[in-house]
């Protein structure tokens, strides 16, 4: 079983309802209904779960999605 990480953003973002932390693969489950999934750097994912963690109030979590969007690899 492949460990995973779920974040319910659903009350904190008006475009991102949940992410799914995979190692190197991200999973967005958009405010829209539909799910996208992305290869990502590791140490991306580590960087956004610790901000998320300690609660960065600068922490957007559609502009971090946005971010993926660009930077996929």
């Amino acid at each position: 079983m492949t460990p995973s990480i779920f974040i319910d953003t659903e009350s904190k973002s008006t475009a991102v309802d949940a992410i799914v932390l995979t190692p190197r693969m991200v999973q967005f489950a958009w405010a829209s209904g539909s799910v996208s999934s992305h290869r990502l750097r590791l140490r991306d994912q580590v960087r956004f779960y610790l901000r998320h963690l300690m609660m960065d109030e600068a922490l957007s979590y559609g502009s971090w999605s946005n971010w993926v969007l660009d930077n996929q690899i």
